[in-house]
């Protein structure tokens, strides 16, 4: 009644291989305006026309993030498109500038359009964008409560934080904040990152009504992103849960065929979005795990993060099952759930899959 784990093998150059399909989805799928397809569903061969900032915003980061470790032009020509589309539609005040989508400024998808254009600017050394990261920055500390908690969206009717949380806001604004710190040290962006740490670490979850730890990815980017003397015992120690979290996750995945018994026993394979935060937020880890309160967690890190990468490859639609779909464009490159396919789905395996690969082109380094 427990099913093995199966941890296909795979090598860089298929992982490679894996991030330029979908990439290639993406990128296509970016309009005139600069919006990406959200998503589409092969078996009613319909496309959805919702849009979502968070999602348009964590798709471009994640392709600066291609950028970054893989050289990918397509996906720097493709990020900066959809950069265009959300620079369209900032707002100014005395105090700060921010992203408005449909009337709203959400917090999380300012977190996650400042921590892209950070990535860009540290892979391309570009540093054009460098004073709206930090009015965006300006912003970010503006949602910040002195606890460390995170207002989830900012209305101009009002002029100040609407009191209302957003489930992850929270980590992707601290992690936005520890990326600018690495951008412009000593201006204490990283400080008001490792509050939002800690209040994730202590209050969060009771504070806002859930009855067990959020297992929030962006908290481990975040963590990861900090500066060495900003990683204390708390902060450690909740990179800690969080890796167990991961691990966990993924190890129950690795036990998912989707047919006979196994179906009934694990149901089907995880929708990818789902799947892909955990393995990035385990791949996030990786790059601290060398630190002594970590080191013990290490290898356990680093087989879970090749393992989602091997089923994660072999689950993702290549050109040749694509060429007998309607429209073989949405369905190329994309991992789908039960017919359909949404835009965080490829950038949450993508992440996850950039990790990997740095891993596993180290091991075939050496």
């Amino acid at each position: 009644m427990v099913p093995a784990e199966v941890c296909p093998p795979v090598d860089a150059a298929a992982i490679r291989t894996s991030i330029d399909e979908a990439v290639g989805w993406l990128t296509r799928g970016i309009g005139p305006d600069g919006r990406y397809t959200y998503g589409y569903h092969r078996g009613e061969d319909r496309v959805n026309l919702e849009y979502n900032g968070p999602r348009h915003a964590g798709v471009t980061m994640s392709l600066y993030q291609a950028h970054a470790v893989t050289g990918s032009a397509a996906a720097l020509e493709g990020a900066d498109r959809a950069l265009d589309y959300a620079l369209a539609g900032m707002i100014t005040t005395e105090e700060f500038t921010a992203w408005e989508l449909f009337s709203e400024v959400n917090t999380g998808a300012n977190g996650l359009l400042l921590a892209g254009l950070a990535i860009r600017r540290e892979a391309t050394g570009d540093g054009r964008h460098d004073e709206l990261m930090r009015a965006i920055g300006r912003f970010l500390l503006v949602q910040q409560y002195p606890d460390g908690s995170v207002s989830g969206y900012w209305h101009r009717s009002t002029g100040v934080p609407h009191p209302t949380y957003a489930t992850y806001s929270t980590g992707e604004s601290s992690w936005a904040l520890a990326l600018l710190d690495r951008a412009f040290p000593g201006e204490g962006w990283g400080e008001a990152a490792a509050l939002t740490v800690d209040y994730m670490a202590s209050d969060r979850d009771r504070r806002e009504g859930r009855l067990s730890r959020l297992p929030d990815h962006w908290a481990a980017y975040t963590i990861s992103a900090l500066r060495p003397e900003l990683l204390d015992d708390t902060r450690l120690g909740y990179a800690r849960q969080l890796a167990g979290y991961f691990g966990m996750r993924l190890r129950f995945e690795a036990q998912r065929r989707g047919d006979g018994l196994n179906l009934a026993v694990r149901w089907f394979p995880g929708p990818p979005a789902g799947v892909g935060t955990a393995a990035e937020g385990i791949g996030a880890l990786w790059l601290i795990s060398a630190d002594p309160q970590l080191a013990d967690l290490r290898l356990n890190i680093e087989e879970r993060m090749v393992c989602s990468a091997g089923f994660m490859v072999g689950r993702q639609v290549m050109a040749v099952e694509a060429a007998d779909g309607a429209r073989p464009g949405l369905e190329r490159g994309a991992w789908f759930y039960r017919g359909y396919t949404q835009m965080d789905d490829q950038q949450h395996v993508v992440s996850s899959l950039l990790a990997a690969l740095t891993l596993v082109e180290s091991r075939e380094d050496r």
